[in-house]
């Protein structure tokens, strides 16, 4: 085994030495022979075990022996070491690819490729947008939730289904959603829009979102693209939200009209009764083929969980 190690050693070594790569050379051939039960013709393994006990005698007698009789032995722990090493380096890899967190989907704890933890931050429910990175994702469900009511743009015949839960004012939803408006329509996939009020100090742009839905449902896209791209700091400004009516098409004084009305209270807190029934701790939440990723993932975690793997095939 130790010429195994010794050859994953040697040739990244040998990148930037030609004694390295002669080296590499040798303990390769050494391996395959190991492999195919031969001993090694060019005593590669007794050559390295020689240099390695004459450096490690010149500094402890007693360790120079210890290695030369356990040589075979911790050879094979090592060898296992970079076994499971390799493995565990690889499945973070792939986890990170797939579901942007090198410890899986919606989890935190450190990653190197994102030490900031980005990819599993969101916006908590009952605070103000509050970084965050890890709650209860089994709980997590669309199962018994009423989606008629929202907003909900068509996809193609058989489309898979979107579901975005986001909040206007947070970062973390203003960053994800125009990923996945941009999903949504790229492979023609069904979106419904689930909009919570977690910075914003009242449910008054649900019920301008209500409003305006109900008034033309194809216009209301633009206005909730505007709504996410606007200065989140005047988003309750009432002056402001009937600017950004009117850029979208709508008759600003109805639409405002329909959202003091008493009816449209009621029914836009029982769409926020039915958003709390998915159980979501933190915005963004998007679930796809009824399974949630929290937090503002890279776009081809998205890709990934609505299209497979191989979605930039299709």
């Amino acid at each position: 085994m130790f010429c195994i190690i010794a050859f994953i050693v040697l040739s990244i070594l040998g990148i930037f030495s030609a004694s390295n790569r002669q080296l590499a050379r040798e303990a390769l051939d050494c391996v395959l022979r190991r492999v195919t039960l031969r001993p090694c013709t060019t005593g590669f393994d007794e050559k390295m075990k020689a240099k390695i006990l004459g450096y490690v005698i010149t500094r402890s007698e007693a360790g120079a022996r210890f290695l030369n009789r356990y040589f075979e032995p911790l050879s094979w722990i090592f060898f296992f070491l970079l076994v499971g090493s390799t493995f565990f380096a690889v499945r973070g890899v792939y986890l990170y690819y797939t579901t942007g967190s090198c410890n899986g989907l919606n989890q935190g704890g450190f990653c190197v490729f994102d030490p900031t933890g980005q990819n599993t931050q969101f916006s908590g429910v009952d605070e103000s947008c509050p970084v965050s990175s890890e709650g209860n994702v089994l709980n997590l469900t669309l199962e018994g939730v009423d989606l008629g009511g929202f907003p909900k743009l068509a996809g193609n015949p058989n489309a898979k289904s979107i579901v975005f839960i986001g909040s206007y004012g947070c970062d973390y939803s203003r960053k994800a959603y125009p990923m996945i408006r941009r999903l949504a329509q790229k492979y023609g996939a069904e979106l419904v829009f689930l909009y919570y009020p977690v910075k914003e100090h009242s449910d008054y742009l649900a019920k301008v979102g209500y409003c305006a839905y109900k008034q033309d449902p194809q216009k209301f896209w633009d206005l909730n693209d505007r709504l996410f791209a606007a200065d989140k700091t005047r988003l309750e400004d009432e002056a402001f939200v009937q600017e950004l009516l009117k850029a979208s098409g709508f008759n600003a004084q109805s639409v405002q009209f329909c959202a003091k009305d008493f009816q449209t209270e009621w029914v836009v807190k029982q769409q926020l009764a039915e958003v709390r029934k998915t159980n979501f701790y933190g915005t963004p939440t998007v679930f796809i083929r009824n399974e949630a990723l929290v937090g503002p993932k890279p776009y081809r975690v998205y890709a990934i969980a609505l299209e497979g793997l191989l979605y930039w095939l299709k």
